[in-house]
């Protein structure tokens, strides 16, 4: 099956799609980090969108080499002027999508809340692996002098 035609199959061609095992502990630990899951109605299926500074570029080329199956475009650089007093520059991002398969609402489901805000699951101490913790830290982590950290700020 050629992956750029997957974007032309039907909906209900989608239905089976099934997620490569191996991306799930990548998934669970950049969801931990600054992936998000789109969804825009519960009968749509979900999405996910990896996002990150252009400085991560090389890591973003990584991840999208591992999804690359389940997208259908390649990522694209963006760039954003925050215009706030203290700030008053150009950010530049790079970013890139999956389509919206079945095979990511279980996910969507487990770390979104009703209201659409990004959760931990009870369930994240069974499925948080050293692959995960690995993708967590590329994603969302920093190394200072005094060792490596986190950002777990928003949780």
């Amino acid at each position: 099956m050629k992956n750029n035609l997957i974007k032309y199959y039907r909906t209900s061609s989608k239905k089976g799609f099934q997620l490569d095992p191996s991306l799930n502990e990548i998934i669970i630990g950049c969801l931990l980090g600054d992936l998000t899951i789109e969804r825009k109605t519960v009968n749509n299926n979900a999405r996910l969108q990896f996002k990150q500074s252009i400085i991560n570029k090389e890591y973003i080329n990584h991840l999208y080499s591992l999804f690359n199956p389940y997208c259908g475009s390649k990522p694209i650089e963006l760039s954003r002027f925050d215009n706030r007093i203290n700030k008053n520059k150009i950010y530049y991002s790079i970013k890139f999508q999956t389509l919206s398969l079945n095979c990511f609402n279980k996910y969507r489901e487990l770390y979104y809340n009703i209201d659409g805000i990004k959760i931990i699951p009870k369930s994240i101490i069974d499925e948080i692996t050293v692959k995960s913790l690995a993708y967590w830290f590329m994603d969302d982590g920093y190394k200072t002098t005094n060792g490596y950290y986190y950002s777990t700020e928003s949780y």
